[in-house]
């Protein structure tokens, strides 16, 4: 039997509270004196932890019944939608220019021209300062109309100049739709190949890069989304080829041109945070921590206000710092992080979807690893992998395999750890491609886990760490290795100290050759 559907619960269990309070306060209004039962729905819905339609059914029979079950819950799941939208027009900052077309529309109609043309120009203005391209066409479109049955105008020559004038032309604004394009399919691709890269995928990740190369990028700098698409395919193309340099020069250029035009964060914060990510990836891979800390220490991600997007951004800073703090040996801030973590993580998770779920799931197992809390890193990185669906962020899938594998190893249950290597190894068994990292480390632990002479183990870990030097410069294992440094770990156990005291030693190390 098909399982009821829960789509209505998510969508109820997303709400924030805001949300939650106008949906009642208007909705119940409109109902009043009338007791209407999707409210009462409503209500029972939001209190569930676990969808369970039985329990709803119970509650409200013989009113609600199998047979009108499915119609009330359309019902109620329109009813929230209509709330939903009328809350967020409410919020849209480009509802005044909407409203401003509409009654354009009405007065023309009516023969209102001079009121018509001085609502005309103050909308205008408003579209093209926040670069509302579709929206000031409409505006001429309007404008046209007007003067086609209008009178003549003392301020003809001054309306003539508001309508000539543009952001950009009908050519450019022709190229920053191309570009556009062109940014929507490297997202796409960007999914895809997050973790291994094929003939095909490269090529079409050099087509793409070709025909951005090809477009005169400086001669549009006016324009913020024009730059902003071409600077953001730009970089993430070349972040997808290995080449970190160019992405983060790309990359630190647009973080300035959107602390240069900040009044965008708050309008359209998806592309801001989409920016942050992209820092996140490659700016640890290219060891830029400081400036990477500082983008997300930086006062301009106050301006991010709309709760989803909120959620987004502590998640994606908490990413970044984890790692950065993780690789640097600090620690106390690692513990810090975590607690701040596992307070708020439940007021964010309806927000997020489920790869960023399984992304902050993965980062939180991999700090309480290096912490040492061995139990909560089984845990957390178990429920990683769960959360994953098959063939999405393979990365996190490969690098999950072998993090648990060495959680059940540092535990030292042999119940756990054979039953994980089987697990892994059926894994790693159905792949097509196999990686060098990969076979080394998992036949290594394999190996060591019941040896009891420590001078074998080191050997084995020696022969590892040297099929790793081989592979050092494999752009599969730099990656899986910046999710987690496994290299690290076998020098650790070569040393016989802890992982910790090795990251710690290391980055002494580092520090001092500096000097």
């Amino acid at each position: 039997m098909r399982a009821p559907s829960s789509f209505l619960w998510q969508l109820i269990q997303s709400l924030n509270r805001n949300e939650r309070l106008y949906f009642k306060r208007n909705f119940k209004q409109a109902g009043a004196g009338v007791d209407r039962l999707y409210i009462r729905l409503f209500d029972a819905i939001a209190a569930q932890k676990v969808y369970d339609e039985k329990v709803l059914l119970d509650k409200f029979s013989p009113v609600l019944n199998k047979k009108n079950i499915a119609s009330q819950k359309n019902y109620l799941q329109k009813q929230v939608g209509d709330a939903l939208v009328q809350y967020e027009s409410i919020r849209d900052p480009g509802k005044d220019v909407y409203a401003s077309i509409q009654l354009i529309r009405i007065y023309r109609k009516k023969g209102l021209y001079d009121e018509a043309f001085s609502i005309w120009k103050k909308a205008i203005e408003l579209a093209r300062s926040g670069e509302a391209f579709a929206m000031s066409n409409l505006l001429k479109t309007e404008f046209e109309k007007m003067v086609i049955f209008s009178p003549s105008h003392s301020d003809q020559d001054e309306l003539l100049d508001i309508f000539k004038k543009n952001i950009i032309t009908y050519t450019e604004y022709a190229e920053l739709i191309t570009l556009r394009d062109i940014y929507t399919e490297t997202l796409l691709l960007k999914k895809k190949t997050h973790f291994g890269q094929d003939k095909q995928l490269l090529d079409t990740i050099h087509t793409l890069l070709d025909r951005v190369n090809r477009i005169d990028m400086a001669s549009q700098a006016y324009s913020f989304w024009y730059r902003h698409y071409y600077l953001m395919s730009k970089a993430t193309l070349q972040y997808l080829l290995n080449d970190m340099a160019g992405a983060m020069e790309l990359l630190k250029t647009h973080f300035s041109n959107w602390k240069k035009q900040d009044k965008f964060v708050a309008t359209h914060g998806e592309f801001y945070i989409e920016l942050l990510y992209m820092i996140n990836y490659a700016g640890i891979l290219y060891g830029e921590y400081d400036y990477v800390t500082a983008v997300f220490n930086d006062p301009l991600n106050k301006q991010i206000t709309d709760p989803s997007h909120r959620a987004y951004f502590e998640v994606t800073r908490y990413l970044a710092l984890n790692k950065i703090y993780n690789k640097t040996a600090r620690y106390e801030e690692v513990k810090k992080l975590l607690v701040v973590m596992k307070a708020n993580y439940t007021s964010w998770e309806p927000s997020l979807n489920e790869e960023l779920n399984s992304t902050l799931s993965f980062s939180m197992g991999v700090g309480c690893f290096a912490l040492e809390q061995y139990e909560d890193a089984l845990f957390f990185t178990r429920r990683a992998i769960t959360a994953f669906p098959e063939g999405s962020r393979d990365e996190h899938n490969a690098v999950g395999q072998l993090l648990l594998l060495l959680i059940t190893w540092c535990l030292n249950n042999a119940r756990l750890f054979d039953a994980q290597y089987k697990a892994t190894y059926q894994f790693f068994y159905k792949r097509k491609k196999k990686q060098v990292f990969e076979t080394a480390l998992k036949q290594c632990l394999h190996r060591c886990f019941y040896m009891t002479e420590q001078k074998k183990k080191i050997q084995e870990f020696k022969k590892a760490l040297q099929l790793l030097e081989e592979n050092r410069n494999n752009p599969i294992q730099q990656r899986a290795f910046a999710i987690f440094n496994f290299e690290g770990w076998l020098q650790s156990r070569v040393m016989r100290i802890s992982y910790r005291q090795y990251v710690e030693k290391k980055v002494r190390a580092e520090l001092k050759e500096a000097v």
